[in-house]
């Protein structure tokens, strides 16, 4: 993924009151966008690659970009900020708060001292998204922002898939981050698997996919998958995809903003998570 930067003619700093920034942070890569709420337009989007081999080096990483970039230090109206780990579970609500809740975590998560313990709410399910994260980033972005939402990169994109799955099917979606792929399946209107997967190629590939759609016992001509992230659509990937499974499709980001032009050249599913961030704040 390459290093994308475009800011929009009407785009105006000194407007930073009336917009809202979306962040999303990853040892993949740092992105923002922000969008002017008044025209429901978003006027700049900026992704940013980074070589991070180690999790704890990633909040020196952020402090530089935070240090460099103007745009990421104005006052905005609003901000909203989503983390990308596969570190992350779900757990059923009713274990939040109990004393088996921590171990759980901890089992699932393999956390460090270096970090903490999150959860969020999924709207319209009876699970909790459990997650870690670093302390130095959290530290860091109080001293950048005194308002702001943090949840896992993953609430948005569940709620893309429930927003533009097609009814009365049933939805795997996959999204591509840059060593791994998340799973989140959507059967009978509930969640029936949330995984990540490590892989190289597109055997890798291939080989979780269709096996997690064998064993949740899809249809192939009937169901579905749709994908988002760090893939192209015309990737191996995909066209290898196809060949299994009849119904793929890519996901969109919210129909309710203007885009712009210049977002044609860009392959708007390798970023719906964050252009999609707005709408769950």
């Amino acid at each position: 993924m390459h290093e994308i930067n475009w800011i929009d003619d009407s785009f105006d700093l000194r407007l930073a009151s009336e917009y809202h920034i979306s962040i999303q942070i990853g040892l993949d890569g740092f992105s923002f966008c922000v969008l002017d709420t008044r025209r429901n337009k978003y006027v700049v989007f900026q992704h940013i690659p980074l070589i991070v081999g180690k999790l704890q080096f990633l909040s020196r990483k952020l402090e530089t970009i935070f240090d460099q970039e103007e745009k990421l230090n104005a006052s905005y109206k609003s901000v909203s900020i989503t983390y990308s780990t596969n570190k992350a579970t779900l757990i059923p609500k009713e274990y939040s708060g109990s004393a088996s809740f921590l171990k759980i975590a901890s089992v699932t998560n393999d956390s460090s001292r270096n970090e903490d313990i999150r959860t969020d709410e999924i709207p319209g399910f009876s699970y909790q998204l459990v997650y870690s994260y670093p302390k130095e980033i959290m530290t860091l972005l109080n001293k950048k922002y005194t308002d702001f939402k943090f949840s896992h990169k993953s609430i948005p994109l569940i709620a893309s898939a429930i927003d533009q799955r097609t009814e009365k099917k049933n939805t795997l979606l996959i999204n591509f981050e840059k060593k791994y792929i998340r799973m989140i399946a959507l059967k009978d209107m509930q969640i029936a698997l949330y995984n990540s997967f490590y892989f190289k190629n597109e055997s890798d590939f291939l080989y979780y996919t269709l096996n997690t759609w064998q064993s949740l016992q899809f249809d192939p001509e009937r169901d579905e998958i749709l994908i988002g992230g760090y893939v192209a659509d015309d990737s191996g990937f995909i066209r290898q995809l196809k060949k299994y499974i009849s119904n793929v499709r890519f996901l969109k980001p919210s129909a309710d903003f203007n885009y712009g032009n210049t977002f044609e050249k860009i392959q708007r599913h390798q970023f719906v998570s964050l252009l999609n961030t707005y709408p769950c704040v």
